[in-house]
């Protein structure tokens, strides 16, 4: 691992690096279940509490406090009880209203589990795309993510490991429209 220094040359790589995992955290949240958007509502109820049936749109940013890195702002929808985000998120959102805000607290066992050293393995680089580096983020012929890692001679190392397996999260949530579920109204 490299250590900053005041060579230009190192901090450009310690800046490359950091861009790389921005790159791959922010691509990641668009695959943590119900941060992916969806078309957004216009009509809510400011007295609706989030629960299951309910259309949500939420403000949300990231924060994994051991490297110091912050998903910026995004704006998406989901429906409690769909299983379309964090099982912890959803639980810590039900009951919140339009205009409430949370910070979310998430240890890496209750947001994205523990790391796992066994999902990461090596391919051959034939099957990936030509301009693929690391830190590109593909899914399989199935539709399942994954981070290649190292891309060196006829191979490539890749980690089927959530990004931010094994980390602790901290996600500042804005409730911005709860819309009832159908079923609730009248």
């Amino acid at each position: 691992m490299r250590r900053a220094s005041h060579h230009p040359s190192d901090q450009d790589a310690v800046k490359g690096e950091r861009m790389r995992q921005m790159t791959v955290l922010t691509a990641m949240a668009l695959f943590v279940g119900g941060l992916a958007g969806m078309p957004l509502l216009v009509q809510a109820d400011a007295d609706t509490p989030v629960a299951d049936g309910a259309t949500v749109i939420i403000e949300y940013s990231i924060t994994i406090p051991e490297s110091k890195l912050k998903i910026p702002k995004n704006v998406s929808q989901f429906v409690p009880g769909h299983q379309e985000m964090l099982p912890n998120l959803e639980k810590a959102l039900t009951g919140m209203k339009q205009g409430e805000e949370k910070r979310v607290d998430l240890s890496a066992d209750e947001a994205f589990g523990p790391y796992d050293a066994s999902k990461k393995t090596v391919i051959s680089k034939d099957h990936l795309p030509a301009d693929t580096k690391p830190g590109t983020v593909l899914t399989t012929e199935e539709g399942v993510p994954f981070v290649v890692v190292d891309v060196s001679g006829p191979e490539a190392e890749v980690d089927f490991n959530h990004p931010l397996a094994g980390k602790h999260v901290i996600i500042d949530v804005k409730i911005l429209e709860v819309q009832p579920s159908a079923a609730g109204i009248s």
